[in-house]
């Protein structure tokens, strides 16, 4: 029977070790897909691209110039328009012609203008011109009317703006957009983005069912070991539950434990009776394991981050690994290890350095954080304008990783109780043992053997 659980045991083991494999490789994966879909969408590229505004703006105008029609429904009312425009214009430009002539700072300068308005005046008759604006009115009209006119007007227009946006406006950089895709092969952001979407869906659903089996294999190896509560384990089963342990780890570590995002859903405002809108606009997005937020640190080359990495790497890698290991040795003294006082202590007392269960703690209360500042600065931004109808996304959320490391130090306390429970009997001296001869204080004389000859 012991023969056969190990073999089952050793099955659940291997299968958990291939399964994490796996794991390992998708939610790798998932975390470069979604980093990549984070960085088509930012709102660099979106809203606060200049050139994109121009471009929203461009389309605007053209669709209501083209749309622009007169008819017999519109016609009474910009012919009004225009007749008070072209009568503005018709008193602005004599109110200047006079206001020329009639300045100078002597004499022949005001004699030259005296006879220059003379001549406007003969030759230009503004009150005539006056009469005849409504003409000049169904005359501008007729001519708008037209399509090369409409057509015309929208080229320079468009041109006009596209010539201001690039003397006032910088030019956003899209090296990192182009790299992503250049490496994923795609032709444009939209196609790209509906891709990594589907990709996305698949590797998160690999994941999860990943991520149960390799739970479901660890618990079954323990409760296949741990429930027949024997006095002590033997050495194939605490090795067992061992490994099984240091697989939750490297889970746990590889891979990615929180996802903050936060995002602009869709963003939608009036623009000329036209909608502008920006969907999809993510504002900060980060997706990081434990070794991520070490590599991270190290590269900045900083004294002090340096330093955090190392502290970071040391309690919630270096001695949570050393613990389990120095455990095992210690549980079965192999090669006498137990005396080891390197062993001893990784065994029994480093418990207060090994740090995993307060990085739990700590994760979740930074998941908590996270949520709570995302979601108060987006509501924050959906508040800002009377106008404009903003929707915000928080995409916080405690990913598979957290989940692995969790089970991790679930799976290291159980071992830790069985190794406390069998270092303390083994720690107290055995009371019924025999040091030497050994006389009762309160046997009397009668318990005593004669040994010498009695007289009779």
């Amino acid at each position: 029977m012991r023969v056969f659980a190990g073999l089952v045991g050793l099955g659940l083991l291997l299968a958990a070790v291939l399964l994490s494999v796996t794991l390992i490789g998708d939610l790798r994966a998932l975390q470069q897909t979604r980093t990549d879909l984070a960085e088509l969408r930012d709102v660099r590229y979106g809203l606060l691209n200049a050139e994109v505004w121009v471009d929203q703006l461009a389309d605007v105008l053209a669709r209501r110039i083209d749309g622009f029609e007169v008819t017999d429904a519109n016609r009474p009312t910009l012919k009004r328009n225009v007749q008070v425009v072209l009568d503005r214009l018709l008193l602005e430009i004599e109110a200047s012609l006079r206001r020329r002539n009639s300045a100078g700072d002597d004499w022949l300068e005001r004699m030259q203008g005296t006879l220059r308005q003379g001549v406007q005046d003969f030759l230009v008759d503004f009150d005539d011109l006056r009469a005849r604006v409504p003409q000049y009115a169904d005359a501008l009209l007729d001519e708008l009317n037209r399509p090369a006119t409409r057509e015309e007007i929208k080229t320079q227009l468009l041109a006009a703006i596209e010539t201001t946006a690039t003397a006032t406006l910088s030019r956003t950089d899209t090296e990192a957009l182009e790299q992503v895709l250049a490496n994923r092969n795609c032709a444009g952001v939209a196609g790209c983005i509906a891709r990594l979407e589907a990709a996305a869906r698949n590797l998160e659903h690999s994941a999860r069912s990943g991520a149960l089996q390799v739970a479901l294999a660890v618990t079954c190896l323990f409760a296949l070991v741990v429930l027949p509560r024997r006095a002590a384990l033997p050495p194939e089963a605490m090795g067992l539950l061992t490994a099984a342990t240091l697989v939750l780890l490297v889970v746990g570590v590889w891979t990615p434990m929180i996802e903050v995002e936060a995002r602009i859903a869709e963003l939608r405002f009036d623009l000329l009776g036209e909608d502008i809108v920006f969907s999809d606009q993510v504002l900060y997005f980060q997706s990081k394991s434990i070794l991520d937020v070490v590599a991270v640190l190290l590269a900045t080359r900083a004294a002090d981050m340096i330093l955090v990495a190392v502290l970071i790497t040391l309690f919630s890698l270096v001695f949570p690994t050393a613990k389990m290991v120095c455990g095992f040795l210690y549980y079965f003294d192999l090669r006498r290890l137990r005396r080891n006082p390197l062993v001893g202590f990784f065994a029994l007392r480093s418990g207060k350095w090994s740090m995993a269960d307060v990085l739990v703690v700590a994760m979740l209360m930074a998941y908590i954080g996270f949520s709570g500042l995302v979601t108060s600065q987006l509501s924050s931004i959906a508040r800002s304008g009377r106008d404009v109808d903003v929707i915000t996304t928080n995409g916080t959320s405690l990913e598979i990783g957290f989940f692995m490391f969790l089970g991790f130090v679930l799976a290291s306390l159980v071992l830790s109780t069985r190794l406390e429970a069998h270092a303390h009997p083994a720690a107290e001296p055995h009371a019924g043992a025999d040091t030497g001869p050994h006389t009762s204080p309160h046997a009397g004389p009668h318990t005593k053997r004669e040994t010498g000859t009695t007289g009779r």
